[in-house]
């Protein structure tokens, strides 16, 4: 039984194992504050695949799609996965496939963006004369971005975590997303991304600021170098770290079921989206603490809770609703018994619900 909070935090900062221990690289988002490099909304009905709005005006933006890439925020970049943006960011840019080499991107030059993506090199050649005042030849400089680690790790699977009400983290699977703030972390093992998505978005990163002030007195909770430091802890066995991981991919699939829904989010699948997250919280809470689950959740968890054996990301999607559904019921029959009582025993700033640990 946990009585108070700074108890808990001093048993975090005592966690030896830290995010940057297993991180190949955690680094920021590019800079998006050249004018030249506005970004681009998607028109809201029709249109052809390289027609865009540019964004603040009311205007047609024709551009080759293969430089245009999905931007997230803070306000796209959810738990677990990302939510559909209508936002675009063209990224002159391409990767050196120099052989024996790093790989990096490097921007293309004026000469043959004009070539090769002539729709790109109008466009910016016409707002620098039209925002800058600027009739001068068209450079690199004009148009090139900060942020080169960014660039190093561009379609490399990541983790983006963003701020929002609380620390939260998508899984980029493709590493495609453009972001600005926040950070993208590439791990060392890719095995270990829907775990340690899980940890992200759970009641261990609201902690995470009690931990790391000092470091936080002049940086956000997702800047690299203070994320850096948010203990890392295994489960000791296999089991609970295969749990979490499939827990994990449900939730990817059920945010992403209720991000595509134009009309409004079911009741249900609102609630079997949380029923998930607290399954995934528990399974969090109890590798980090207690160690010691009633051992009929884990036999109604391991019994039940499986990889989907098809593609979640199907056009089966009702199927798989209805398996994820049916899932949930059979782990209540056990969890809603007279002889099983899931309680966790922790205190109310760290359980799923306000009031209790229970189911």
């Amino acid at each position: 039984m946990f009585a108070k909070q700074d108890k808990i935090v001093e048993q975090i900062c005592e966690i030896p194992v830290t995010l940057g221990d297993i991180s190949k690289s955690i680094f920021g988002g590019i800079s998006t504050q050249n004018s030249l490099l506005h970004r681009l909304a998607l028109p809201e009905e029709g249109g052809s695949d390289s027609y865009y709005l540019c964004e603040g005006l009311c205007r047609p933006v024709f551009l080759e799609p293969e430089l245009v890439y999905p931007y997230v925020s803070g306000a796209f970049s959810e738990k677990f996965a990302f939510r559909p943006s209508p936002y675009r960011f063209m990224l002159p840019y391409e990767l050196s496939s120099a052989p024996g080499k790093k790989k990096e991107y490097k921007v293309i030059p004026p000469e043959e963006l004009k070539t090769r993506f002539p729709m790109a090199y109008e466009r910016i050649l016409e707002f620098k004369r039209k925002f800058r005042h600027d009739t001068s030849p068209l450079k690199t400089a004009d148009y090139s971005i900060k942020g080169r680690k960014f660039l190093e790790y561009f379609n490399t699977p990541k983790i983006i975590a963003t701020e929002g009400y609380h620390l939260q983290a998508a899984y980029d699977a493709a590493g495609n997303h453009i972001f600005e703030n926040g950070c993208g972390i590439v791990l060392k093992d890719p095995s270990r991304y829907a775990y340690i998505t899980a940890v992200l978005n759970s009641s261990i990163a609201r902690l995470f600021p009690s931990v790391c002030k000092s470091e936080m007195m002049y940086s956000s909770y997702t800047a690299p170098a203070v994320i850096k430091r948010f203990p890392i802890v295994f489960p000791d066995n296999r089991l609970t770290e295969d749990l979490i991981n499939t827990v994990s991919s449900y939730l990817v699939f059920l945010n992403k079921e209720k991000y595509a829904r134009d009309y409004g989010v079911p009741e249900w699948l609102r609630e079997l989206t949380v029923f998930y997250e607290q399954i995934s919280n528990l399974l969090v809470l109890d590798t980090y603490f207690v160690n010691d689950l009633d051992p009929e959740l884990m036999n109604a968890l391991e019994e039940n809770v499986h990889p989907y054996a098809g593609d979640m990301n199907s056009e089966e999607n009702d199927s798989i609703l209805s398996a994820l559904y049916y899932i949930k019921q059979q782990i209540l029959e056990v969890a809603n018994s007279e002889k099983s009582k899931f309680n966790m025993g922790l205190p109310g700033m760290l359980s799923f619900s306000p009031s209790s640990g229970e189911f």
